[in-house]
């Protein structure tokens, strides 16, 4: 599929995609013979598990180790998210 497609099934922008591969946490894939980029099923699960710890608030720099970790289940970095999850909801 193409940039423009990978971008509104994710409701991303184009120009949020060229971020991500700039600051790699989305590898740019080959271009197809038409000169455009082709994406797949597989970028476009992992466009939505950046937008999701985005929206988790995790900063972009944490995003490639947390996305390539062998063990995601156990990560201080949403233990930290999780308390202020948390305290948040008791607050409240």
């Amino acid at each position: 599929m193409k940039s423009s497609e990978l971008a509104a099934l994710a409701r991303v922008t184009v120009r949020t995609l060229r971020h991500y591969h700039q600051v790699g946490i989305l590898e740019e894939p080959p271009r197809g013979t038409n000169g455009y980029r082709d994406y797949g099923v597989h970028d476009l699960v992992r466009l939505l598990r950046i937008r999701r710890l985005a929206d988790l608030g995790i900063p972009l720099e944490h995003m490639p180790r947390m996305l390539d970790e062998a063990d995601r289940e156990h990560s201080p970095l949403l233990d930290q998210i999780e308390e202020g999850i948390d305290d948040e909801i008791r607050r409240l």
